[in-house]
């Protein structure tokens, strides 16, 4: 699955296993291995999130 943010896609191979998140950051751990993404704010770190969780 992808998500497309500021142009740039974020690949994410389900199953994801560990999630964190740090204020503008967003790591997480799935199919593949450890990828953090970072966003510009608070509010598209949790829309990712919220995304991340739903196509878990």
């Amino acid at each position: 699955m992808s998500y497309t943010y500021n142009g740039t896609q974020i690949h994410v191979a389900c199953p994801v296993q560990k999630i964190s998140v740090n204020k503008h950051k967003v790591a997480f751990v799935d199919k593949v291995g450890n990828q953090t993404s970072h966003f510009s704010n608070q509010l598209d770190a949790k829309q990712f999130l919220n995304w991340l969780l739903a196509i878990n």
